[in-house]
């Protein structure tokens, strides 16, 4: 009988563990660390691991991604992916160091194949002459599903003072 009570237990915990692995806001929070660490170019990074992460980009953006960012004017508007990762494989060429690390997930809503993703985060990104982004910032990340899964389809980023 213990032993019916223990996998009965254990069961019901990897039962419970899954629901909440793939529940829509457990996966869009793993999508948003994602889409962070593919941005994420440490400074002794090779032009070939680089490369490889504009390559990863292709799977977290839409077809056409829209961003508002007031600091960066260049980086506003409506972009097709291509666009995009023309974009971020120049940045990996250029930039010394980017990083981007997510703070406190402020709030995550998922509405049929829309969700939207409120969280803090700090950001760097280090050229050789200036630092268009060094600092904390509030951004929401708009995600559509697709039929492979989450896509990225507007980002919206504030920088806090």
């Amino acid at each position: 009988m213990k032993r019916f009570a223990s996998l009965a237990v254990s069961l019901a915990v990897a039962v419970i563990f899954g629901v909440w692995w793939f529940s829509p806001t457990q996966v869009l929070k793993r999508r948003t660390e994602s889409l962070l660490a593919t941005l994420t170019l440490d400074s002794g990074t090779g032009k070939a691991g680089r490369q490889m992460a504009a390559y990863s980009l292709n799977a977290l953006l839409a077809s056409q991604v829209e961003l508002e960012n007031p600091e960066i004017q260049e980086a506003n508007g409506s972009f097709e992916r291509a666009e995009l990762e023309s974009a971020f494989s120049w940045l990996c060429n250029q930039a010394r160091q980017t990083r981007f690390e997510a703070g406190k997930f402020h709030s995550v809503s998922v509405s049929g194949d829309a969700a939207k993703v409120r969280l803090s985060l700090t950001g760097l990104v280090e050229l050789p002459t200036y630092r268009p982004a060094d600092g904390t910032y509030e951004v929401t990340f708009d995600w559509q599903k697709e039929e492979d899964g989450w896509r990225l389809s507007r980002a919206v980023w504030q920088q806090v003072p």
